[in-house]
């Protein structure tokens, strides 16, 4: 993984094009936990609109490493994990510099493991759709990863209904 500690971390753009320092959010995450400001952070600066960057890239292993180390499951990390792995070859997306392009792979190799050998293995819908998505993109099944983060509640009911004529279960 790319050191927090490395100067370089300022030099690289997140999800506006702009330089972001991801590290000063992911030590506050991996030493204080999470909360809704350091989420809020990393979701509008590591994304924006389908665009991601190197800081987006280079957070992903350091948002791996949270989920594995956290009690308790939460769904932002593993959706933001998701997002900028859908998003990577999409629009303009800078393609992975090779200084954080093995971490990156392995980050994602290595989420089917961490999740499901995590000691919290009581799933809400949103982390469940995050971590089936993160499955599937370290199975290299883009097609399918992309299908479950979009498919919600309302929008299956709606599709196995018109398609199928089923009445789709309310849990």
């Amino acid at each position: 993984m790319f050191p927090l500690t490395d100067a370089r971390w300022a030099a690289f753009t997140g999800g506006y094009k702009l330089p972001y320092d991801a590290s000063v959010p992911l030590r506050k995450l991996l030493s204080e936990g999470s909360g809704a400001g350091v989420w809020d952070e990393l979701w509008q600066e590591l994304h924006h609109q389908g665009e991601v960057g190197q800081a987006s890239y280079a957070a992903v292993p350091w948002l791996v490493e949270f989920i594995r180390t956290s009690t308790k499951l939460d769904w932002n990390p593993i959706a933001l994990v998701a997002t900028i792995e859908l998003e990577r070859e999409r629009h303009d997306n800078p393609v992975i510099a090779d200084e954080l392009a093995e971490a990156y792979f392995a980050a994602i190799r290595a989420l089917p493991e961490v999740l499901t050998k995590h000691s919290d293995q009581t799933w809400d819908e949103s982390v469940l759709r995050a971590a089936v998505t993160c499955i599937a993109l370290a199975r290299g099944q883009r097609w399918f990863a992309q299908a479950c983060f979009e498919l919600d509640r309302d929008t299956a009911a709606r599709w196995f209904s018109a398609e199928f004529g089923w009445d789709f279960p309310k849990t």
